[in-house]
């Protein structure tokens, strides 16, 4: 037995590989292996498809668009929301902006008035007092900061 003998009758692992058995042929198929040989390809089954069907196709599809216009949608909602952020942050500093210049007016008001002179006519002129402690009513203040009465308050 010669070498290349020894190198075909080699067993090779076949289990769970896609490795071949190969052993050595006789001389009479030696003279036939220089030729090719046509190979016949198995022959499917009638019925057995190993593509994908018409009605597979369609449902891929439809699941495709529908995918695409939930990612779209979602795509314009948050670049709204984005937008509006960006609007919130443009009219906060507005705002600020507003609540500051009111501030600085309202000082001003303050200082121009002579509350000493307005004390003084109160109680002078118009005949006003400081209330008694137990004429004072509390109240809770609410959201928008004044209290409208539509009743007389209760003695």
């Amino acid at each position: 037995m010669d070498a290349r003998e020894r190198y075909y009758k080699r067993e090779y692992p076949v289990d769970g590989t896609a490795a071949r058995k190969l052993q050595v042929l006789p001389d009479y198929e030696r003279e036939q292996v220089s030729r090719p040989r046509v190979v016949e390809r198995p022959v499917k089954a009638p019925g057995v498809s190993h593509g994908i069907d018409f009605i597979s196709m369609v449902l891929l599809a439809a699941a495709m668009v529908i995918t695409l216009y939930i990612c779209y949608n979602y795509l314009k909602v948050q670049g709204n929301i984005v937008q509006f952020e960006r609007d919130i942050a443009t009219l906060s500093g507005q705002l600020d902006t507003l609540i500051a210049e009111n501030t600085a007016l309202e000082d001003g008001l303050n200082e121009e008035i002579d509350w000493e002179n307005v004390y003084l006519t109160a109680i002078g002129e118009l005949g006003m007092v400081y209330p008694n402690h137990n004429e004072i009513i509390t109240y809770q203040p609410t959201e928008n900061g004044y209290v409208i009465q539509y009743k007389d308050i209760p003695e």
